[in-house]
């Protein structure tokens, strides 16, 4: 008992202590210490002469190569921004990344200090500094902004091997690796994780509910309620908050000084934590009836980030009380010993400094743009409405909140009558000059929100198609549906392509990915429902050859 009573304070003394170190390493100064600290810098420039002048200019180009990158505000206000920057799962908010990740160098500048100075070999120089200058150009060929990122980690990583050598970057790790978080997740791979996410997310929260007491049925990604139906979306899938509490927890082990395992369990207990918090945080929008709110829906996220980190912070206690308790000794994975050192050239390293400093200012100028084509190759509605021109059709409203992220150039959705039997096609072709979302997601392959898969099978129709059978249920409708994808490189070759925009560029795949997906109803249960169903969509499939082999005219399974 005369362990714990201290042992109880010292969680938040530490807490405490901690904060204030951060907040006075920030620099709280005021006018006397900044006028003081750009008197020091001017006659640092003067002792060093014409070389001190042009240093300086070559900083600001680079400032100015990759002002891009702080977007903060050009696309939203202030109020949609914190939605934007903390829910959103396709918005990286790269200017708070960057503003971190200074903040993180600044925690280093006195490790810098404390190095000898060295310039590692042209060898070594040269390869960072061209892939820098080649990843910009591309970026801005390819009209990809994020892909400035990885030339901004390339420019830091040459100017400091210019100056400080390899113990350099080891001393500023760290902070560059932060700067990946300014990188958003691919899109197939971001949309296919995200919708798991949404079906997990509504099963924990109608498990919550249930354990309330409360009644719900949870149907795919819906939670229904007798006076409400709330739907998961991609905002409340809860992998933005795993982004935040990702980056959060980097800059708690740097302030902690975390090291080995003790760093890599923090990192591994993020997801789990994010993903237990987010099911509450989805909980309170439910049971609260002011949630659509923009503010208190915003508050609600705001208050899970902060127990997100409270948690955080006990997982980190208990990790730092079992290795101080056990005597395990928390390794440190960082490079040990000296590394060969090279006599410091400040020519080199100002060659390298202007090197970065003027293709990279002037890429906005020299580098060329790639077009996205205008016109498409065909036209969807053009298309069906000559090969069923005698069929009457409905057309069908879209669900936004379902699709979420999922980007296409053309899409066309109706309800056809095929002799009394309403048969629903979807079909969308591509959009792949734009950035940021992608045709392939999980949705194509459902009618909509709140839809279970039952059955699933492959098949080959009679027009030599191979397509994905479904039979789907909601509520008590149940639909048999078809699905084929055309041209779709599967999920790891699109994942990089969407990464490295080559599809932005003269590299771009000549064919269109295509999705289309045909729905009936099953009208009753069992087999003879189903068979009648196939009969249905094997007569509809025979009437759309047609229209099939003008959209897809090279190939019948690529």
């Amino acid at each position: 008992m005369g362990i714990a009573k201290p042992q109880a304070r010292m969680v938040p003394s530490r807490l405490r202590k901690a904060v204030k170190y951060s907040v006075l390493q920030l620099g709280w100064w005021n006018a006397g210490d900044i006028l003081e600290f750009v008197r020091r810098r001017i006659e640092a420039l003067r002792s060093a002469g014409p070389s001190g002048w042009i240093s300086l200019c070559g900083v600001a180009l680079l400032f100015y190569a990759y002002a891009n990158l702080f977007t903060l505000g050009k696309r939203y206000s202030l109020a949609s921004g914190v939605e934007y920057w903390l829910f959103r799962p396709t918005d990286n908010a790269p200017a708070v990344v960057l503003v971190l990740a200074g903040w993180l160098f600044y925690r280093r500048v006195y490790r810098l200090r404390a190095l000898q100075k060295t310039t590692v070999s042209l060898g070594i120089l040269v390869p960072v500094v061209l892939g820098a200058i080649g990843i910009q150009a591309w970026a801005f060929y390819t009209r990809a902004d994020d892909l400035e990122v990885p030339s901004l980690i390339l420019a830091l990583c040459g100017l400091v091997l210019a100056g400080w050598g390899k113990a350099g970057v080891r001393a500023l790790l760290l902070p560059l690796l932060f700067l990946l978080f300014a990188i958003p997740i691919p899109a197939p791979l971001l949309l296919a994780i995200v919708f798991k996410l949404q079906i997990w997310t509504a099963e924990f929260s109608g498990w919550l509910l249930y354990i309330l007491g409360l009644p719900a049925l949870v149907s795919g990604d819906q939670i229904l309620r007798a006076t409400q139906t709330f739907q998961v979306i991609e905002g409340c899938s809860g992998i933005r908050s795993m982004i935040t509490l990702s980056m959060l927890t980097f800059l708690m082990i740097d302030l902690f000084g975390r090291r080995g395992w003790h760093a890599v369990i923090l990192l591994l207990t993020v997801a789990p934590v994010a993903f237990v918090l987010n099911g509450f945080r989805v909980l309170t929008i439910i049971l609260n009836p002011h949630s659509e709110i923009v503010a208190i829906h915003n508050l609600q996220g705001i208050a899970i980030l902060l127990a997100g980190v409270m948690a955080l912070y006990g997982v980190d206690t208990l990790l730092d009380w079992g290795v101080r308790r056990l005597k395990i000794s928390s390794a440190d994975w960082s490079p040990k010993g000296p590394s060969p050192s090279r006599p410091f050239s400040r020519s080199l390293s100002l060659c390298v400094l202007l090197g970065l400093a003027f293709p990279l200012s002037a890429m906005a100028w020299l580098a060329p743009r790639w077009e996205d084509p205008a016109e498409a190759p065909y036209l969807l509605h053009q298309i069906f409405s000559e090969e069923l021109s005698t069929r009457s059709f409905e057309r069908l409203e879209i669900e936004y909140s379902f699709r979420g992220s999922t980007r296409f150039r053309q899409t066309l959705d109706r309800t056809y009558d095929f002799d009394d039997v309403p048969v629903r096609i979807f079909v969308a072709s591509a959009d792949l000059g734009q950035r940021g979302g992608s045709h392939r997601s999980p949705i194509t392959g459902l009618p909509g929100s709140g839809w279970r898969v039952l059955e699933s099978s492959e098949g080959v129709g009679s027009d030599g198609y191979p397509f994905e059978e479904r039979l789907v249920v909601k509520g008590k409708d149940r639909v048999l549906l078809r699905h084929w994808v055309f041209w779709d490189r599967g999920l790891l070759e699109e994942s990089w392509r969407s990464l490295l925009a080559l599809d932005r560029s003269f590299l771009r795949r000549p064919s269109t990915p295509l999705i289309i997906r045909l729905e009936v109803p099953v009208p009753e249960r069992g087999d003879a429902g189903l068979n009648a169903a196939r009969s249905s969509l094997d007569a509809v499939q025979v009437e759309l050859k047609p229209a099939l082999r003008r959209m897809t005219p090279t190939t019948s399974s690529d």
